[in-house]
């Protein structure tokens, strides 16, 4: 063999082994991200088509693609009796319309909203509409608007805005609208290619998805006024044409009428039913119901006749929950207790009658130990006699202009006023002080301590023992409790000044989140200035209610009434109050309708301004 064949060898494998490691240097790059939407190459029926005769629509696209909730998002108009089948193939998606019968001379108008997206990068091919008519001609009127939640402002997404040319009131109960739409997450809803007709407009929250208002829990929406559409064609184009009025002008045409308001509310329904019983202790019960049980609530034990006053009932603030205390000790030792619950009920014709409920609750002490030892069974035993009373204060920064409120957790039967004290810190002493004692209107189980509160003061609160007695003869521990009231540089104050005040008013003062917890109310009747004190140092929005009925809150509308819901505003700014601060923000408010909830935060766009330029200054370099 030729000496030098081993030499070839090892300079082969050496070559490949140097490719391949050169080869594999790094991952060979694949590109820019798409972020093109698919583009629609040609339709059948093409758009605008007119004598349609088919019975599916197929759209051709220059990609693959996928529906992405297209069950809910597709919304043909006018509706058809049956759901239609999506399918796609190759590039292709079909709309199989399920064997509906198109309508003869009618101009169909599907909405594909975001719901076709490309098969690789889910790119959405946005706000897609095909039109056709079965007929010679093609409608081409619109009308567009927004649907608003009447309570907050806030876009009412997903929800159906129906038009018919039955002007009875009762249509959208009994049958399905002449044509539909749905909004988007903007609450935005356009119902396009129409014909000139008048229609009265709603808008339905359709939870049982039968195109009509079928159950007063479903939010609805109504115009006052019916809407006849109509378009009107200028030789020259407006150039001044900006922000809404670009929804209503398409070319040289301009649709009418101007955008639509729908502010939808939830009727009031009467829906009253036990929903929850628990026996959680020995000594109560407690009954949830689904709506308030004000002034029709009654409830009888039936397994024992008690001599006298068995119960103590306990309302929530809703009076939807109660809470029945068994004040008979032949009552709660028993371990199962049989009641009539009685709550009003309503027939299928309105009618309201007393309706009976009967429900059996049980209790079962925990097993005793019997390797107990005597003292700690003396101990199960103090507990049983005794009761801890708790505070809603805190050892520093307790507000100035809140009570001390003193809480059982038992109904209170007495209380020796003589065993409370209250004391202030002055120099080193606490001395003693004259104070208010305040029972609860609702809740039998506290009180509460009032005083002029100083600024950044300590107070001492003194609760001698058995100084309360409870329904069940237990006594109240001693509570002793010292605690320092916040500085007045803490707080700051908004004095709005309030003006084109035309009827009662309510001013809320509401936390800067999604719930927007209502932190003060104050009702006015003319223009004046608002105050609202001891505030904390945080951000705030404001919103006014027209209370049209002056019962000091919000009231939502009804549809059989024809009642809109009451109007609210928002004032257009997110306040930033600071501690020892005072904002003196002037609010005109509108006499005309505003559907908008525009409430801009200066602090954020600050921060957003800054962001974007430090984003501009780093790519530059």
């Amino acid at each position: 063999m030729d000496k030098k064949f081993p030499y070839l060898i090892i300079l082969v494998f050496g070559s490949l082994a140097l490719y391949t490691s050169c080869a594999n240097m790094g991952m060979p790059s694949g590109g820019a991200k798409d972020t093109i939407p698919p583009v629609v190459i040609r339709s059948i029926p093409q758009a605008n088509q007119t004598n349609y005769k088919g019975d599916e629509v197929r759209l051709y696209f220059d990609e693959f693609v996928v529906p992405e909730k297209l069950n809910e998002k597709f919304v043909i108009s006018p509706p058809i009796d049956k759901r239609p089948i999506f399918r796609t193939k190759g590039k292709s998606l079909i709309v199989d319309l399920n064997g509906a019968k198109l309508k003869d001379s009618t101009t169909y108008s599907l909405d594909f909203k975001d719901a076709i997206v490309d098969n690789n990068e889910k790119n959405p091919l946005k706000n897609y509409r095909l039109a056709f008519s079965t007929g010679p001609d093609l409608d081409t009127l619109r009308v567009v608007g927004f649907v608003l939640n009447s309570f907050n402002l806030e876009p009412s997404a997903g929800t159906y805005v129906m038009l018919y040319k039955n002007l009875s009131d009762t249509a959208v109960l009994t049958t399905k609208p002449d044509y539909v739409a749905k909004t988007d997450d903007n609450g935005f809803f356009a119902v396009t290619n129409l014909p000139k007709a008048t229609y009265n407009v709603y808008a339905v929250t359709d939870n049982d998805n039968n195109m009509m208002l079928t159950s007063t829990a479903e939010p609805v929406a109504f115009l006052d006024s019916t809407v006849t559409p109509s378009a009107k064609y200028f030789p020259k184009q407006d150039t001044a044409v900006v922000g809404m009025d670009t929804l209503l002008v398409f070319g040289k045409t301009r649709f009418y009428p101007n955008p639509l308001y729908l502010l939808q509310f939830e009727q009031p329904f009467f829906d009253l039913r036990l929903d929850n019983e628990t026996r959680p202790t020995r000594k109560y019960v407690d009954l949830t119901f689904t709506q308030s049980v004000k002034d029709t609530f009654d409830i009888q034990l039936l397994n024992y006749e008690p001599k006298g006053n068995w119960k103590y009932i306990e309302h929530s603030a809703n009076d939807d929950s109660l809470r029945v205390w068994l004040t008979d000790s032949m009552v709660y030792k028993k371990d199962t207790l049989k009641f009539r619950v009685t709550y009003e009920q309503q027939d299928s014709t309105g009618v309201k009658y007393a309706y009976n409920d009967t429900i059996n609750l049980y209790f079962s002490d925990a097993p005793t130990d019997k390797k107990r030892g005597r003292r700690d069974r003396r101990k199960i035993e103090k507990k049983d006699v005794n009761v801890s009373l708790s505070l809603n204060t805190r050892s520093n920064g307790f507000d100035v202009y809140k009570n001390v409120s003193v809480e059982s957790p038992e109904p209170v039967k007495s209380m020796d006023t003589s065993m409370i004290h209250l004391f202030v810190k002055q120099d080193t002493v606490f001395n003693p002080i004259d104070f208010k004692i305040l029972p609860d209107s609702i809740n039998k189980r506290r009180f509460f301590i009032h005083y002029p509160w100083d600024y950044k003061t300590a107070y001492r609160l003194k609760i001698d023992s058995a100084a309360v007695t409870t329904i069940y003869g237990a006594v109240s521990d001693s509570v002793e409790n010292t605690f320092v009231t916040q500085e007045e540089e803490h707080y700051g104050t908004i004095n709005f000044a309030i003006q084109n005040v035309t009827g009662p008013t309510i001013i809320q003062l509401l936390k800067n989140d999604d719930k927007e917890e209502v932190v003060r109310s104050k009702t006015i009747y003319k223009d004046g200035t608002v105050e609202f004190p001891y505030l904390e140092p945080q951000k705030y929005k404001v919103k006014a209610i027209f209370d049209r009925n002056d019962n000091g809150k919000w009231d939502t509308g009804n549809l059989e009434a024809h009642v809109q819901p009451e109007e609210v505003f928002y004032y257009p700014e997110v306040l930033k109050l600071r501690s020892n601060w005072t904002m003196n923000p002037t609010w005109q408010l509108s006499t005309q309708e505003v559907f908008k909830k525009d409430i801009v935060d200066k602090e954020k766009q600050e921060e957003e301004a800054k962001r974007k330029k430090k984003e501009r200054n780093s790519k530059a370099f």
